[in-house]
């Protein structure tokens, strides 16, 4: 099977676990081992400056903090777009204009320290997630082969770094179109009787 990463998981209308439901999945990492993704369509209602003190009262303590998955919620993971100050080797070009950063001390840091003094126009697009999603070694080759849970679709920027996260996954099946068109506007696959 090829890897997917740089592609969007996006679920199925089946799909009933309600961590996945009507999500799209980033994946950012997919081999032999497993895979990593962040879902970018679940936003919190929490803010930044709502989970570090720091960021209460700031501009930066408003960015909003997205649900990136089921795992390890109390840790924090960042998506962006290109950010000349944190181009380094850890830094993961996910999809041209996407960058992930594993080194989430860093992305603090830079919203602490460059983010204010941008005028908001030139800001770049950061994401926050508290977690992540994970799949073992050929635990995401199943869901997609045997239980059909997934579409898998190029990922784009625009949908990563939407201002409508909440419309997100009916953009995404709208995109795949055919009958997924009319999923996404009846929220439901109908009968092909």
């Amino acid at each position: 099977m090829e890897y997917l990463q740089g592609k969007f998981l996006v679920s199925e209308t089946e799909l009933d676990d309600p961590n996945f439901t009507q999500s799209v999945v980033l994946l950012v990492e997919h081999n032999q081992e497993g895979a990593f993704g962040l879902v970018v369509n679940q936003l919190s209602t929490l803010r930044l400056g709502a989970v570090l003190e720091e960021f209460m009262g700031t501009e930066a303590g408003e960015l909003p903090l997205f649900i990136g998955g089921p795992v390890q919620q109390d840790f924090l993971f960042c998506l962006h777009s290109p950010i000349p100050e944190l181009e380094s080797g850890t830094v993961i070009e996910v999809i041209p204009g996407v960058a992930f950063n594993p080194d989430t001390r860093a992305v603090i840091a830079y919203l602490k320290d460059h983010y204010p003094a941008l005028h908001p126009e030139q800001r770049p697009d950061v994401r926050l997630y508290a977690g992540y999603s994970g799949w073992g070694g050929g635990q995401l080759e199943r869901e997609l082969k045997v239980f059909g849970s997934w579409v898998v679709l190029p990922a784009n920027q625009a949908l990563i770094f939407s201002k409508d996260p909440e419309e997100s996954w009916r953009s995404a099946l709208k995109r795949k179109g055919g009958i997924y068109y009319i999923a996404a506007e009846m929220g439901f696959k109908p009968s092909m009787n």
